[in-house]
C-alpha cells in the first residue's frame, strides 16, 4: 500500500514538473498587438508589421499550449495553420485578423483528416513571435504536437 502510494505521488509530481514550464494562451492574449502595412519599395507588395504589447511578448519564445482549429494549408498535409475561428470564418477567408492565426509547425501528416477544420484542438509547443514575416504569419508555434 505504501508503495502505491509513492508511485501516485511521484506521478503526480512528474506530471506537475512537466505541466509547469507550459502556459496557457488563447486568442485574446494574441490580440495583444497593433497592425500597421508596409510596403516593399523593390516588389510592391505589403506585409504587415506588429507591435506587440508587454503582454503578449512575454511569451515569445516559451513553451506554450493554445486551442484552436486546424486549417490546412496543402492537399499533402505538410503545411497547417492554427485559427481562432472555423475554416468558414477564418483570417484567410476575410472574417478576421492577422492575430487570429498562427503557422502550426508539425510533423508532416501528424493531424488525421477528420480533426480538421471544423473541430477546436489542443496544440503544445513554442510560441516564436516576428514583427514582420513577408513570406508568412508573424506567430509560429514551433515543434508544435496535438494534445487534445
Amino acid at each position: 500500500m505504501i508503495f502505491q502510494k509513492a508511485i501516485l505521488l511521484f506521478s503526480i509530481l512528474i506530471l506537475a514538473l512537466h505541466l509547469s514550464g507550459q502556459e496557457h494562451i488563447n486568442w485574446e492574449i494574441l490580440a495583444d498587438v497593433e497592425w500597421t502595412e508596409e510596403i516593399d519599395s523593390t516588389t510592391g507588395y505589403g506585409s504587415m508589421r506588429g507591435a506587440f504589447g508587454e503582454t503578449l511578448s512575454q511569451y515569445d519564445g516559451q513553451e506554450v499550449y493554445i486551442d484552436g482549429y486546424v486549417i490546412p494549408l496543402d492537399a499533402m498535409g505538410f503545411s497547417y495553420a492554427l485559427s481562432r475561428s472555423s475554416y468558414a470564418s477564418c483570417f484567410f477567408c476575410g472574417q478576421a485578423g492577422p492575430e487570429t492565426v498562427l503557422d502550426l509547425k508539425v510533423k508532416p501528416r501528424s493531424i488525421p483528416a477528420h480533426l480538421q477544420n471544423n473541430t477546436s484542438l489542443k496544440f503544445k509547443g513554442r510560441l516564436v513571435l516576428r514583427e514582420i514575416n513577408p513570406t508568412g504569419l508573424n506567430y509560429i508555434l514551433e515543434d508544435a504536437t496535438l494534445i487534445e
